[in-house]
């Protein structure tokens, strides 16, 4: 079992998030952690977790290398047959590895085991409890479990999940774009079917200074750079996010479905994806955003026809850390 922690100027949360990987009830675990250069007391914290216990593994970064790379780093160090990443403000709950384990092992051809969630707050008291319900996602068939992956509302908990590692292996892991972690549970879909367990043993922290709430509604360019801060200038143009997880959509069909039949069916989906989750109307919104009056009458325009969407809706934030 590997766990691999990416962190970037963490320590308000890191004890918490190691401690909770260290007290787990699985015997074989590696701890993995990758620190993508920080300047606060995130080392001091990660190094002394190391020299005391010979599951973690702590490696720094010479330099800030984005968010993506540092995360796919965490997962090219890791050495297990399974694999979670794990935020460093985000926590287990008693017996996740140990459950999680024994629904994959009682279903050799599923690729991540997704869990119930609590979601806390800075203080780490429970806010709520939900779980992500992605309906065909178990089914044998590909289209079946693609369409559940696209057309289900959901905020990307689930990336934080149990993988088999050999499921990953060739995959996009965390592209360089808002979104990826969208685009990489579609893969899982194409890929294989999806186990879950119902307990909320994954503890999701809700704080002000989260990566969505800190930057990626604030600044996109700012984003962008998180992600990975070699981009040019000339490159950091405004990106649209609906219209490029759409376009990954395309490309991942083409690179992981080799049945013609069953390509043709994902590209189905792909088309019903337009009418379903009020998609259509979010790429419209995006289109015309950077004209404010026509952006005005795209959100009257899906006012009228679907009503306002809820603050919370999970479709409207990419939702990586």
């Amino acid at each position: 079992m590997s766990i691999g922690l990416p962190v970037f100027n963490g320590e308000t949360y890191l004890r918490e998030a190691i401690e909770s990987a260290l007290k787990q009830d699985y015997p074989a675990l590696e701890l993995v952690i990758q620190d993508n250069a920080s300047t606060d007391g995130t080392a001091a914290i990660c190094a002394d977790y190391a020299a005391r216990d010979g599951r973690v593994r702590y490696e720094r970064n010479p330099r800030n290398l984005g968010a993506a790379a540092n995360y796919n780093l965490c997962f090219e160090r890791a050495r297990g047959t399974y694999f979670k990443w794990a935020a460093h403000d985000d926590a287990m709950g008693p017996g996740y590895l140990r459950q999680a384990v024994a629904a994959l092992e009682a279903r050799p051809e599923a690729v991540l085991c997704t869990t119930g969630v609590t979601e806390i707050d800075g203080a780490g008291r429970p806010l709520r409890t939900y779980a992500n319900h992605f309906p065909g996602i178990a089914s044998p068939d590909t289209a079946r479990r693609f369409a559940a992956a696209i057309h289900t509302r959901h905020q990307c908990e689930d990336f934080f999940g149990l993988f088999r590692r050999a499921a990953l292996v060739g995959s996009e892991l965390h592209g360089a774009y808002s979104g990826s972690d969208r685009v990489l549970l579609a893969e899982m879909a194409l890929r294989g079917p999806w186990v879950s367990i119902p307990d909320p043993v994954f503890l999701h922290r809700e704080h002000e200074n989260r990566y969505t709430r800190a930057i990626l509604l604030k600044d996109a360019q700012q984003a962008a750079l998180w992600q990975d801060p070699s981009r040019k200038a000339a490159a950091r143009k405004t990106e649209f996010f609906y219209v490029g997880v759409y376009r990954h959509y395309i490309r991942l069909i083409g690179k992981t479905v080799r049945n013609p039949l069953t390509r043709a069916a994902c590209y189905a989906e792909l088309l019903r994806w337009w009418f379903t989750d009020e998609h259509g109307i979010d790429v419209l919104r995006e289109v015309v955003s950077p004209y404010p009056a026509l952006h005005q009458q795209a959100r009257a325009l899906k006012h009228r026809l679907i009503g306002a969407s809820s603050p919370t809706r999970p479709g409207s934030l990419p939702e990586l850390k």
